[in-house]
């Protein structure tokens, strides 16, 4: 719930926060002026609450900077009041906090000659007070306004997720992790190879979640078709399917060496898929790059494509195998684990099924 902050007339202020236990989110200041802005009597109203809290013997304990670009920061780094300091007269305080927060997550090339002193901000307060009688504090009723458009995480954000961080996630939901805050999907599901649903956002979500360090939530992205979202999953190998169980049109191609193999013995066929398994392969090729320097070439000879060809398309010569389990040993439900996977080149890859077609065969015989 949103709340608006009143001046002692009962005039209504531009400045909103909500309550999360004991403390107080107080929403930033942004936009342009006009139409498009929000908040814009931040400073005024953060003076009249902590006005209003000393005065009730309920008094701010600390404070720190709340905004999503740095809540993967450690909490003392954007502390920008302290117990000691939290005595003073409210005018002193906000100017305080306001030259902190300046600095808090500014970057170290800005071009600005000060960062910006109107930031969310989270104020925890010194007693524990019941909602009601908090509201009353501070002279807050509740407002429509809806902040959810402006905590929308930036495309360049949303792009550092990889299918490394997918396929973390899928593990997490196929096992029963259920407490990620997602809702069920309305209309789309990823569709596992064990033929299990599970929900894109909530896919998508705890995979922002590990790449990013903080906690991602639904308000953070949107889903649905073209979304950057549906379009992680699927570039990282996951079908995403319509409710009703309508498939959505395939845009992958088998690479030659699965056509070769599609006419094998069954076990062979297994092996084929167990290395095709939806997210697997890009999930491993991105934790090979996240350990080498960013770097994606062939664990057996040591190739690599990029270097060799000088094209970052080169990269295609890269395929993923699996190593440790023999395929006469490949039972059912079998998990896989990264570990079990090794980057090869396509000759490498190619000798490597050379190797286990022979094996095969000398089992079968």
């Amino acid at each position: 719930m949103i709340y608006q902050v009143q001046t002692d007339d009962s005039s209504l202020l531009d400045a909103h926060f909500d309550l999360a236990g004991n403390n107080i989110i107080f929403h930033s200041r942004g936009g342009n002026k006009g139409k498009n802005a929000r908040n814009v009597d931040y400073s005024r109203a953060l003076r009249l609450l902590l006005e209003r809290l000393s005065k009730a013997g309920t008094p701010v304990q600390r404070a720190w900077v709340d905004s999503r670009p740095v809540q993967a920061i450690p909490l003392d780094k954007r502390m920008i009041l302290e117990p000691e300091e939290s005595q003073g007269p409210a005018e002193e305080l906000v100017s305080l906090m306001a030259s902190r927060m300046q600095a808090i997550g500014r970057r170290p090339n800005s071009k600005s000659s000060r960062g910006n002193s109107t930031k969310r901000i989270c104020l925890q307060l010194a007693a524990d007070v019941v909602g009601s009688g908090l509201l009353k504090v501070l002279k807050a009723v509740p407002s429509n306004k809806e902040f959810g458009s402006q905590e929308r995480l930036p495309a360049s954000d949303l792009q550092k997720v990889t299918a490394e961080h997918l396929w973390i996630a899928v593990k997490r939901l196929e096992g029963g992790f259920k407490n990620h805050g997602f809702a069920e999907s309305t209309d789309f599901d990823v569709l596992l190879e064990s033929g299990t649903r599970i929900p894109p956002k909530a896919v998508f979500g705890l995979a922002a979640t590990e790449a990013l360090g903080f906690n991602v939530k639904p308000k953070h992205f949107t889903g649905g078709l073209n979304s950057p979202c549906f379009r992680a999953l699927e570039q990282a190998g996951y079908q995403i399917v319509l409710k009703e169980g309508k498939n959505m049109p395939s845009r992958s191609t088998p690479e030659g060496a699965d056509r070769e193999w599609v006419e094998g013995t069954p076990r062979i066929r297994k092996h084929l898929s167990r290395e095709r398994s939806a997210g697997l392969s890009e999930a491993k090729k991105a934790e090979f790059r996240r350990t080498h320097e960013g770097k994606l070439f062939c664990q057996k000879c040591q190739e690599d494509p990029v270097e060799k060809y000088g094209s970052d398309d080169a990269e295609a010569c890269i395929e993923v195998h699996h190593n440790k389990v023999l395929v006469s040993k490949m039972e059912d439900g079998h998990l896989t684990k990264l570990a079990d996977l090794e980057c090869l080149c396509a000759n490498c890859h190619r000798i490597e099924h050379r190797r286990l077609r022979m094996a095969t065969e000398v089992n079968i015989d």
